[in-house]
């Protein structure tokens, strides 16, 4: 497995080895509550510009890398970067990963700019590709200035590997080993046995 942990671009103090390919690329699905109803989902996407979206109370976002993928530095480094943009201390997002965007694990709370290590993560396995992640507004506030819940600008994979795919394991069997035979294919032989068998008992006769 390939992983991107040399010299690359910078973005907002960071430095990402792959480059743009770091964010996420797509929206799997997404739920903006309360005063943050409408705004414009895509602004999570990329790199992080300073142009954000609110979430609102509880609100939550799936996200995907799609040519790239995070994974594990298998050091202390840390692989993830998630950008909220608020200035109140109290918006805070809690975050989560996925291989197939079912099954999640949680690697933690952030706000602002937050940095995740997630090796340090129970459930993290070495090697895995991290395709999804999940951001929730955590506090669920919904009061004065942080009325629209937690302002999220970019998601970003510092340890970078090439985008999951479905390759079938080199472990198994070839379909013709595999493959019950179907119904003619035992029972032709089977009647020529037959056959033989019934003309050499009336020889005997």
């Amino acid at each position: 497995m390939l992983v991107s942990t040399v010299s690359g671009q910078t973005y907002s103090g960071v430095e990402f080895s792959s480059g743009d390919s770091s964010f996420a690329d797509e929206i799997v699905e997404y739920q903006l509550n309360g005063g943050a109803e409408d705004g414009n989902i895509s602004r999570i996407l990329g790199i992080p510009d300073r142009k954000s979206v609110s979430l609102g109370a509880y609100g939550s976002v799936v996200l995907k890398f799609t040519d790239n993928a995070l994974t594990c530095s298998g050091d202390e480094q840390d692989d993830l970067v998630v950008y909220e943009a608020g200035t109140s201390a109290q918006e805070i997002v809690e975050v989560f990963i996925s291989v197939d965007g079912n099954e999640w694990i949680r690697v933690g709370t952030g706000n602002r700019k937050s940095f995740f290590d997630i090796d340090s993560v129970a459930g993290v396995k070495y090697g895995e590709k991290y395709s999804y992640v999940k951001i929730v507004d955590y506090t669920g506030l919904n009061i004065g200035s942080s009325y629209e819940g937690a302002d999220m600008d970019a998601v970003g994979a510092i340890t970078s590997t090439g985008p999951a795919t479905n390759e079938e394991s080199n472990n198994e069997l070839p379909v013709s080993q595999t493959e019950i035979p179907e119904f003619p294919t035992i029972a032709i032989p089977m009647l020529a046995i037959m056959g033989l068998a019934l003309i050499s008992s009336r020889k005997k006769q």
